[in-house]
Formats: structure tokens, sequence, C-alpha cells
């Protein structure tokens, strides 16, 4: 019987993602309420924050939106905690979906349904920026 299990688990192994070396990467990024537009696909900085928990800052404009409704993957929960020494801003390209109308002047309401390219930068910039190599496509150059 453990024979059994042992090759199981040895057949899954390739298909467990990673972050870096050796880090096992958890659950996908989910929305679990309905948009009410179409998603967009926008570059932007996620952080966490006092009062709303999490924000992106859409690069390249003035705007930030509010992260609602979102399950996201376990190995950013150190780097989004206020309270963590590896709070960081999470760069990426957030595939992000409304649950609210947009109103000019108010935070968005909006839930993120997947990342990618994702980037790492501390706070405290006690480490260097680097990337969550399971969120890059393979092969892709370094820049």
């Amino acid at each position: 019987m453990p024979k059994v299990v042992f090759s199981t688990l040895l057949a899954l192994l390739p298909s467990i993602p990673t972050i870096g070396e050796g880090v096992i990467a958890a659950s996908p990024w989910r929305c679990r309420t309905r948009p009410v537009e179409a998603c967009f696909r926008h570059r932007g900085r996620l952080s966490g924050q006092n009062g709303i928990a999490f924000t992106i800052w859409l690069i390249g404009t003035t705007r930030r939106v509010a992260v609602q409704n979102t399950e996201m993957p376990s190995f950013l929960e150190k780097y989004l905690s206020m309270t963590s020494e590896d709070q960081s801003y999470v760069y990426g390209d957030f595939e992000i979906c409304p649950l609210a109308p947009d109103v000019p002047g108010h935070m968005r309401e909006v839930c993120v349904s997947d990342a990618d390219k994702l980037v790492v930068q501390n706070l405290r910039r006690t480490h260097p920026p680097f990337r969550l190599l399971s969120t890059w496509p393979k092969g892709q150059p370094k820049d």
C-alpha cells in the first residue's frame, strides 16, 4: 500500500507549481462575486492597507481600486500582511473584474481573477526586488 501512495505522489510532483526554488504555490486567484462589467487586464501594484484590506494602483494612472471578494494564493500572505517583516508591494499584470459601476472620485470595488509576472518589492528595502518565478512564463527573457 505505501508503494502505491508514493508512486502516486511522484506522478503528481511535476504538476505542482513552484515559487523560485522549492516553495510550493497554493490556490489560484478566484473572484467570489460576479462582476458587473467585463474583466480587463492592467499592470498594477497590489498592497495591503489599513481600512480597505487590499488596493491596486493602476500603473500609468492616478487611480487605485479596492480589491474585494478575492481568494489570493496563500504564498502572497506574508508579503501583504501589514505586520509582517516581509511586507511588500506586489507588482504584476492583474485580471481585474469590476464589482461596482465606475463613479468618478470614488474608489471602485473590484476582484482579481488572475495575475502573472509578479515582482515583490520589500517596503523595508531589506531585500532587492525579486520575481515570483511560478507566475512568469517559461523561457521568459530576464531583464
